[in-house]
């Protein structure tokens, strides 16, 4: 449908305070990390400190931020690699099985994602403990698994029904066995939406708190979300190293995601099918 120029208008105009209402928290971060230690509390405030400094990223780059980055990275990373393998396989088998029983599984992985992770949290806190896996890489990379997994599935398999079935069905009368025709066939058609799932598993488990803080019990094991609550004292707080420490953990998701926004919106809207 045509849409007159004042519909225009007024679109425009709602997407233009959408996105100032969305961007003024980064901005505030941005500013308030660029102050010296005095000034946001200045009075008038300030948008943009009237001498930029660099000193609270120097301050907050200390040897505990870069073991924290580390440790954010190894789980992050870890996570990605797991979640998506195992997603791209049982996906497939949703996708493309015709057994009913498969049919009440798909139901399940979507009751899955309905459960918050506070509701989740003791049960599994309680078999890592029984399993001797606290303050391990192993607890994390196996918690975050458990919660990413059922959307991974979902996203994927949604990618999947996509797929034209006929490309397998050729490979097959020329020869070409299960694994040929999943490898070889089924997952370089679905990278955008293996992109789009690792994007998303990332993001996820880059900024989760709770399960780290829950957990991991030492300062070598936390991750970037918990350790910055080293900014957060008991008789105050220090603002400039608090944002500036934010700015640099926000910083590499925003440039992934941005970089690799075509792939996770395409994921997304092929996880809205119907099948």
């Amino acid at each position: 449908m045509t849409q007159s120029p004042q519909t225009r208008a007024v679109l425009m105009l709602a997407q233009v305070m959408l996105a100032l209402f969305i961007l003024i928290p980064f901005f505030w971060m941005l500013s308030v990390s660029l102050k010296p230690a005095t000034e946001p509390f200045a009075i008038p405030a300030r948008l943009w400190p009237a001498d930029p400094t660099l000193e609270n990223y120097v301050t907050a780059f200390r040897p505990e931020f870069r073991t924290y980055f580390l440790n954010s990275m190894i789980v992050s990373g870890s996570t990605v690699v797991i979640t998506v393998t195992l997603a791209l396989l049982a996906a497939y088998s949703f996708a493309r099985g015709t057994l009913l029983i498969l049919s009440g599984l798909m139901a399940l992985v979507v009751l899955a994602q309905m459960f918050p992770h506070s509701a989740i949290i003791i049960p599994i806190y309680k078999l890592m403990r029984a399993a001797d896996l606290l303050n391990t890489y192993a607890s994390l990379i196996i918690a975050y698994v458990s919660v990413t997994l059922p959307v991974a599935i979902w996203m994927l398999r949604g990618f999947l029904l996509k797929l034209p079935i006929s490309l397998e069905e050729a490979a097959a009368i020329d020869g070409a066995g299960p694994l040929r025709i999943f490898f070889g066939i089924v997952v370089p058609l679905a990278r955008p939406g293996i992109i789009a799932t690792a994007v998303y598993v990332l993001i996820v488990t880059w900024q989760e708190f709770l399960f780290a803080l829950s957990f991991t019990s030492t300062q070598d094991m936390r991750t970037l979300p918990v350790g910055l609550n080293d900014f957060i004292g008991q008789y105050g707080i220090r603002y400039g190293e608090l944002m500036a420490s934010s700015v640099m953990v926000s910083m590499p998701v925003i440039a992934l995601f941005f970089f690799l926004q075509r792939y996770f919106v395409a994921g997304l809207t092929a996880g809205a099918v119907k099948g």
